[in-house]
Protein backbone atom coordinates (compact mmCIF):
# COMPACT_ATOMS: atom_id res chain seq x y z
CA UNK A 1 0.00 0.00 0.00
CA UNK A 2 2.62 2.49 0.95
CA UNK A 3 4.46 1.81 -2.50
CA UNK A 4 1.29 2.30 -4.20
CA UNK A 5 0.66 5.77 -2.42
CA UNK A 6 4.16 6.90 -3.41
CA UNK A 7 4.16 5.84 -6.93
CA UNK A 8 0.68 7.86 -6.86
CA UNK A 9 2.04 11.39 -5.33
CA UNK A 10 4.81 10.85 -7.79
CA UNK A 11 2.17 10.73 -10.95
CA UNK A 12 0.69 13.76 -8.97
CA UNK A 13 3.89 15.96 -9.00
CA UNK A 14 5.19 14.78 -11.99
CA UNK A 15 1.77 16.04 -13.84
CA UNK A 16 1.18 18.81 -11.46
CA UNK A 17 3.95 20.28 -12.82
CA UNK A 18 2.37 21.72 -16.34
CA UNK A 19 -0.89 22.34 -14.11
CA UNK A 20 -2.39 25.71 -14.86
CA UNK A 21 -4.32 27.36 -11.78
CA UNK A 22 -6.02 30.61 -11.15
CA UNK A 23 -5.93 33.52 -8.29
CA UNK A 24 -8.04 36.39 -7.26
CA UNK A 25 -6.87 38.65 -5.15
CA UNK A 26 -7.26 42.81 -4.32
CA UNK A 27 -4.92 45.62 -4.83
CA UNK A 28 -4.98 48.59 -2.05
CA UNK A 29 -1.93 51.53 -2.75
CA UNK A 30 -1.31 55.09 -4.00
CA UNK A 31 -1.70 56.70 -7.31
CA UNK A 32 0.17 59.65 -8.79
CA UNK A 33 0.60 61.48 -12.85
CA UNK A 34 2.66 63.48 -15.11
CA UNK A 35 1.71 66.19 -16.90
CA UNK A 36 1.34 70.14 -17.64
CA UNK A 37 0.17 70.43 -14.14
CA UNK A 38 3.08 68.60 -12.57
CA UNK A 39 6.38 70.00 -14.73
CA UNK A 40 6.18 66.16 -16.59
CA UNK A 41 6.73 64.57 -13.49
CA UNK A 42 5.23 62.94 -10.27
CA UNK A 43 4.94 65.55 -7.66
CA UNK A 44 5.46 64.30 -3.92
CA UNK A 45 3.07 66.73 -2.94
CA UNK A 46 -0.04 64.76 -4.57
CA UNK A 47 -0.20 61.15 -3.73
CA UNK A 48 -3.48 59.48 -3.50
CA UNK A 49 -4.82 56.17 -2.85
CA UNK A 50 -6.14 53.50 -5.15
CA UNK A 51 -7.90 50.31 -4.94
CA UNK A 52 -9.14 47.37 -7.03
CA UNK A 53 -9.68 43.53 -7.94
CA UNK A 54 -8.32 41.31 -10.26
CA UNK A 55 -8.24 37.81 -11.66
CA UNK A 56 -4.73 35.69 -13.05
CA UNK A 57 -4.46 33.04 -14.77
CA UNK A 58 -1.15 31.24 -14.23
CA UNK A 59 -0.68 29.49 -17.77
CA UNK A 60 2.63 28.08 -17.01
CA UNK A 61 5.22 28.68 -15.08
CA UNK A 62 6.47 31.73 -16.55
CA UNK A 63 3.59 33.44 -18.11
CA UNK A 64 0.14 34.38 -16.67
CA UNK A 65 -2.91 36.80 -17.95
CA UNK A 66 -4.32 39.08 -15.54
CA UNK A 67 -7.82 41.10 -15.84
CA UNK A 68 -8.41 44.19 -13.26
CA UNK A 69 -10.47 46.87 -12.24
CA UNK A 70 -8.82 49.55 -10.01
CA UNK A 71 -10.02 52.87 -9.50
CA UNK A 72 -8.02 56.16 -7.95
CA UNK A 73 -7.36 59.68 -7.63
CA UNK A 74 -4.62 62.28 -9.41
CA UNK A 75 -4.39 65.78 -8.97
CA UNK A 76 -2.15 68.76 -9.86
CA UNK A 77 -1.69 72.31 -8.44
CA UNK A 78 0.57 74.94 -10.46
CA UNK A 79 0.76 76.77 -6.47
CA UNK A 80 3.42 74.08 -6.25
CA UNK A 81 5.39 74.18 -9.16
CA UNK A 82 9.03 75.95 -8.82
CA UNK A 83 8.34 77.88 -11.94
CA UNK A 84 7.56 81.37 -11.47
CA UNK A 85 5.64 81.34 -14.82
CA UNK A 86 3.44 78.06 -14.35
CA UNK A 87 2.72 79.73 -10.65
CA UNK A 88 1.23 82.44 -12.67
CA UNK A 89 -0.74 80.70 -14.94
CA UNK A 90 -2.31 79.18 -11.31
CA UNK A 91 -4.47 75.80 -12.63
CA UNK A 92 -4.96 73.26 -10.49
CA UNK A 93 -7.22 69.32 -11.19
CA UNK A 94 -8.07 66.28 -9.66
CA UNK A 95 -9.80 63.41 -11.68
CA UNK A 96 -11.16 59.84 -10.32
CA UNK A 97 -9.96 57.49 -12.68
CA UNK A 98 -11.32 53.55 -13.75
CA UNK A 99 -9.45 51.52 -14.93
CA UNK A 100 -10.20 48.29 -16.42
CA UNK A 101 -7.49 46.46 -17.64
CA UNK A 102 -5.95 42.99 -19.50
CA UNK A 103 -2.04 42.42 -18.85
CA UNK A 104 0.49 39.78 -19.87
CA UNK A 105 2.95 38.57 -16.85
CA UNK A 106 6.18 37.18 -17.53
CA UNK A 107 8.25 35.79 -14.38
CA UNK A 108 11.47 36.30 -14.37
CA UNK A 109 12.14 33.39 -12.72
CA UNK A 110 9.89 29.83 -13.43
CA UNK A 111 7.33 29.85 -10.63
CA UNK A 112 4.52 27.58 -9.30
CA UNK A 113 3.10 27.32 -6.18
CA UNK A 114 3.80 23.89 -5.90
CA UNK A 115 7.58 24.39 -5.99
CA UNK A 116 8.01 25.90 -2.72
CA UNK A 117 9.77 28.84 -4.09
CA UNK A 118 9.14 31.77 -1.63
CA UNK A 119 8.98 34.54 -4.41
CA UNK A 120 9.27 35.46 -7.74
CA UNK A 121 10.23 39.09 -9.38
CA UNK A 122 7.89 39.56 -12.95
CA UNK A 123 7.06 42.35 -15.51
CA UNK A 124 4.18 42.98 -17.27
CA UNK A 125 2.58 44.85 -19.93
CA UNK A 126 -1.10 44.74 -21.79
CA UNK A 127 -3.69 47.45 -23.22
CA UNK A 128 -6.71 49.54 -20.21
CA UNK A 129 -9.28 51.90 -20.74
CA UNK A 130 -9.67 54.10 -18.55
CA UNK A 131 -12.79 56.41 -17.70
CA UNK A 132 -11.68 60.12 -15.96
CA UNK A 133 -13.24 62.92 -15.28
CA UNK A 134 -11.08 66.23 -14.16
CA UNK A 135 -12.73 68.77 -12.01
CA UNK A 136 -11.30 72.27 -10.78
CA UNK A 137 -12.59 73.79 -6.73
CA UNK A 138 -13.97 76.93 -7.30
CA UNK A 139 -15.01 78.55 -3.81
CA UNK A 140 -15.46 75.50 -2.24
CA UNK A 141 -16.82 73.37 -4.92
CA UNK A 142 -15.64 71.17 -7.26
CA UNK A 143 -17.04 71.58 -11.07
CA UNK A 144 -16.97 69.60 -14.22
CA UNK A 145 -14.04 70.81 -16.72
CA UNK A 146 -15.10 68.72 -19.68
CA UNK A 147 -18.38 70.32 -20.51
CA UNK A 148 -16.76 73.87 -20.15
CA UNK A 149 -14.35 73.47 -23.19
CA UNK A 150 -11.89 74.79 -21.63
CA UNK A 151 -9.69 75.58 -24.34
CA UNK A 152 -12.14 75.69 -27.28
CA UNK A 153 -12.14 71.81 -28.21
CA UNK A 154 -13.93 68.82 -27.02
CA UNK A 155 -12.55 65.76 -26.00
CA UNK A 156 -13.46 62.39 -24.94
CA UNK A 157 -13.42 61.21 -20.89
CA UNK A 158 -12.73 57.57 -21.91
CA UNK A 159 -9.01 56.79 -23.23
CA UNK A 160 -6.85 53.70 -24.10
CA UNK A 161 -3.88 53.35 -22.27
CA UNK A 162 -0.48 50.83 -22.21
CA UNK A 163 -0.20 49.72 -18.53
CA UNK A 164 3.61 48.51 -17.94
CA UNK A 165 5.46 47.85 -14.74
CA UNK A 166 7.04 45.25 -12.70
CA UNK A 167 6.20 43.42 -9.39
CA UNK A 168 7.18 40.87 -7.11
CA UNK A 169 4.96 38.10 -5.34
CA UNK A 170 5.71 36.24 -2.21
CA UNK A 171 3.92 32.45 -2.25
CA UNK A 172 2.60 32.57 1.83
CA UNK A 173 1.02 29.24 1.47
CA UNK A 174 -0.32 26.89 -1.57
CA UNK A 175 -3.69 29.24 -0.89
CA UNK A 176 -2.02 32.91 -0.26
CA UNK A 177 -0.11 35.06 -2.15
CA UNK A 178 1.24 38.24 -1.38
CA UNK A 179 3.08 41.03 -3.15
CA UNK A 180 4.44 44.78 -4.69
CA UNK A 181 3.68 46.33 -7.92
CA UNK A 182 4.03 49.29 -9.47
CA UNK A 183 2.86 50.13 -13.18
CA UNK A 184 2.84 53.17 -15.40
CA UNK A 185 -0.01 54.12 -17.88
CA UNK A 186 0.94 56.11 -21.19
CA UNK A 187 -2.24 57.42 -22.01
CA UNK A 188 -4.00 58.17 -25.32
CA UNK A 189 -5.02 61.35 -24.31
CA UNK A 190 -3.40 64.72 -23.25
CA UNK A 191 -6.79 66.33 -21.19
CA UNK A 192 -6.50 63.88 -17.44
CA UNK A 193 -5.54 67.49 -16.48
CA UNK A 194 -8.25 69.38 -18.71
CA UNK A 195 -4.70 70.99 -19.84
CA UNK A 196 -3.16 70.44 -23.93
CA UNK A 197 -2.84 73.35 -26.21
CA UNK A 198 -3.89 76.85 -26.36
CA UNK A 199 -6.33 79.53 -24.31
CA UNK A 200 -9.30 80.16 -26.41
CA UNK A 201 -9.70 83.89 -26.25
CA UNK A 202 -6.29 84.44 -26.45
CA UNK A 203 -4.73 84.04 -29.99
CA UNK A 204 -1.84 81.67 -29.75
CA UNK A 205 -0.98 81.86 -26.23
CA UNK A 206 0.24 78.26 -24.81
CA UNK A 207 -2.27 77.02 -21.96
CA UNK A 208 -0.08 73.75 -22.44
CA UNK A 209 2.14 71.64 -23.69
CA UNK A 210 0.67 69.62 -27.09
CA UNK A 211 3.91 67.80 -27.31
CA UNK A 212 3.27 65.14 -24.52
CA UNK A 213 0.19 62.65 -23.58
CA UNK A 214 -0.73 62.41 -19.65
CA UNK A 215 0.77 59.40 -17.79
CA UNK A 216 -0.46 58.61 -14.44
CA UNK A 217 0.99 55.40 -12.14
CA UNK A 218 -0.84 52.95 -9.93
CA UNK A 219 1.49 51.06 -7.39
CA UNK A 220 0.76 49.26 -3.69
CA UNK A 221 0.26 45.55 -2.13
CA UNK A 222 -1.15 42.98 -3.84
CA UNK A 223 -2.79 39.74 -1.84
CA UNK A 224 -4.47 37.02 -3.83
CA UNK A 225 -5.67 33.61 -2.97
CA UNK A 226 -5.23 30.80 -5.00
CA UNK A 227 -8.18 28.89 -6.46
CA UNK A 228 -6.48 25.52 -6.51
CA UNK A 229 -5.81 22.41 -4.04
CA UNK A 230 -2.33 21.41 -2.92
CA UNK A 231 -1.95 19.52 -5.80
CA UNK A 232 -3.37 22.38 -8.57
CA UNK A 233 -6.38 19.13 -9.49
CA UNK A 234 -8.98 21.54 -9.08
CA UNK A 235 -9.92 22.88 -12.46
CA UNK A 236 -9.35 20.02 -14.81
CA UNK A 237 -11.52 16.78 -14.27
CA UNK A 238 -8.98 14.32 -16.07
CA UNK A 239 -7.54 14.47 -12.65
CA UNK A 240 -10.92 13.47 -10.78
CA UNK A 241 -9.16 9.68 -10.45
CA UNK A 242 -6.42 11.19 -8.64
CA UNK A 243 -8.77 13.13 -6.15
CA UNK A 244 -10.48 10.02 -5.18
CA UNK A 245 -7.75 7.84 -4.46
CA UNK A 246 -6.15 11.03 -1.92
CA UNK A 247 -10.14 10.59 -0.16
CA UNK A 248 -9.78 7.33 0.64
CA UNK A 249 -6.44 7.75 1.51
CA UNK A 250 -7.42 10.17 3.98
CA UNK A 251 -10.41 8.30 4.97
CA UNK A 252 -8.25 4.98 5.87
CA UNK A 253 -5.63 7.50 7.60
CA UNK A 254 -8.62 8.90 10.11
CA UNK A 255 -10.10 5.46 10.14
CA UNK A 256 -7.07 4.15 11.47
CA UNK A 257 -6.80 7.13 14.27
CA UNK A 258 -10.19 6.68 15.28
CA UNK A 259 -9.13 2.88 15.97
CA UNK A 260 -6.31 3.90 18.01
CA UNK A 261 -7.59 6.38 19.71
CA UNK A 262 -10.72 3.61 20.85
CA UNK A 263 -7.99 1.20 21.64
CA UNK A 264 -6.53 3.47 24.31
CA UNK A 265 -10.11 4.25 25.80
CA UNK A 266 -10.65 1.05 25.83
CA UNK A 267 -7.33 -0.03 27.95
CA UNK A 268 -8.20 2.55 30.50
CA UNK A 269 -11.52 1.59 31.23
CA UNK A 270 -11.95 -1.43 34.05
CA UNK A 271 -11.97 -4.82 32.86
CA UNK A 272 -15.55 -5.37 33.14
CA UNK A 273 -16.58 -2.69 30.69
CA UNK A 274 -13.45 -3.63 27.93
CA UNK A 275 -15.82 -7.22 26.53
CA UNK A 276 -19.12 -4.22 26.01
CA UNK A 277 -17.29 -1.63 24.35
CA UNK A 278 -15.31 -4.01 21.44
CA UNK A 279 -18.43 -4.30 19.11
CA UNK A 280 -18.93 -0.94 19.53
CA UNK A 281 -15.26 0.17 18.19
CA UNK A 282 -15.15 -2.79 15.45
CA UNK A 283 -18.89 -1.20 14.23
CA UNK A 284 -17.49 2.65 14.06
CA UNK A 285 -13.68 1.14 12.78
CA UNK A 286 -16.31 -1.05 9.44
CA UNK A 287 -18.76 2.30 9.27
CA UNK A 288 -15.14 4.73 8.85
CA UNK A 289 -13.46 2.37 6.31
CA UNK A 290 -16.42 2.04 4.17
CA UNK A 291 -17.27 5.75 3.40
Amino acid sequence: MKKQILLLFCSLFGLSAFAQYNEVGAMLGGANYMGDLSNQKMSNAHYHGMFGLFARHNANKRFSVKASLLKGMISGKDANSINAAQRERNLSFRTHLTELAVTGEMNLSEYNIRDGKGSVPYIFTGLAVTRFNPQAEIRGAWHDLQPLHTEGKRYMRNTLAIPFGLGIRFNVSYKLNIGLEFGARLTSTDYLDDVSTYYPDVAGMARGDVSNNDWYMFGGLTVSVNLTDKYGLDFDKKYDVFKEHLKKAANEKKAKKQLEKSKYKQQRLPFWKKNKMQPVVKKRTEKTTTK
